[in-house]
């Protein structure tokens, strides 16, 4: 069974910058050298999935094999084949997506996009693969590890010699450290190429962040620790103060006079809803979204937002890794 997930986007056929090159190029030197799997560190905004698609093409067009791009969220499944149409318009009928999330169940493309969930206990069904990359491979929790390490396993015994490739922007989890390590205890293995924050920012790929405190400020001395992080509950009470977030509204505006599109992130639903309802007594269009908005709501709400219909967009722990809006 075959979904029909997008339209067919404006061709923007893929041209590498320098270290994207560079990545490709030490990720090959890396599978002809060693017989470990590696991972490309490349920071966020600096563009791994023309890589992937270079990689894709290269597997495909140049040697004739099979390639399958694995994320463990459907958004990401969604975002990535969208990216690999637009930037690799010369593949599109070769890309296809097994999702349960988005009814599809392509099986027979040379190249796949796939959620975990769905095909861990499936390789024999999906068949042979030449490679696997896993995007956002830092999200691999340490306890679904399982579900990678039994698809890896059907699919070496569909292809020994089938290969795992990662792309992140942070090789590390806050828990666990290193996403790399031994082969009896890592899936990745070793960083085969890596480029810095600052280095692309001096080259001008990436534009400089600039932070700007606020005006008003607030005591987090009372503020606890649980599990590594604030607990939530007590910062959505600090942060939803009607003077802050209003003051807080106000910066926003002034900072933004010149700005088409501004993401604006609440520590809680109620906390965001207070921002929204600021800013719209401001006569300013502000769309918000949760965890518990409805996918066709959150759908509607996000092409406003990149088609330029609302100016500001207000989230709580949604629109985090692997959301991507150049009109940002």
């Amino acid at each position: 069974m075959t979904a029909t997930l997008l339209p067919a986007p404006k061709a923007q056929p893929i041209t590498l910058r320098p270290y994207q090159v560079e990545a490709v190029n030490a990720v090959y030197s890396h599978l002809r050298q060693r017989d470990d799997n590696p991972c490309v560190v490349i920071p966020t905004a600096g563009g791994k999935t023309p890589v992937m698609a270079s990689i894709c093409r290269d597997v495909v067009g140049k040697w004739n094999g099979r390639v399958l791009i694995l994320a463990h969220v459907k958004e990401l499944l969604a975002q990535a084949a969208e990216k690999l149409h637009i930037m690799a318009p010369d593949l599109s009928s070769k890309i296809g997506v097994y999702s349960a999330g988005l009814k599809s169940r392509d099986t027979s493309h040379p190249i796949i996009v796939a959620g975990i969930q769905s095909v861990y206990r499936r390789a024999a069904e999906l068949d042979h693969f030449d490679l696997i990359l896993i995007d956002e491979a830092h999200l691999i929790p340490s306890s679904g590890e399982g579900m990678y390490r039994t698809f890896l396993t059907d699919a070496k015994a569909v292809n020994p010699n089938v290969r795992l490739i990662g792309l992140t922007a942070t090789p590390y989890r806050m828990t666990t450290g290193m996403i790399c390590g031994p082969k009896d205890e890592k899936l990745l293995n070793h960083v085969c190429y890596e480029v810095g924050v600052k280095e692309l920012i001096v080259q001008g790929y990436i534009c400089p962040l600039k932070s700007k405190a606020g005006r008003h400020k607030i005591d987090t001395s009372n503020l606890h620790i649980r599990g590594g992080e604030f607990i939530a509950g007590e910062v959505e009470a600090l942060m939803d103060d009607d003077s802050l977030v209003r003051s807080a509204c106000r910066e926003i505006m002034e900072h933004t006079q010149n700005r088409s599109s501004v993401l604006i992130f609440a520590a809680g639903v109620q906390h965001a809803m207070h921002v929204q309802h600021v800013l719209a007594e401001r006569r300013q269009k502000c769309g918000f979204i949760c965890g518990q908005t409805l996918p066709f709501a959150r759908a509607e709400t996000l092409q406003r937002f990149k088609n330029g219909d609302l100016k500001y967009l207000v989230n709580v722990n949604v629109l985090t890794t692997g959301f991507d809006a150049p009109n940002i």
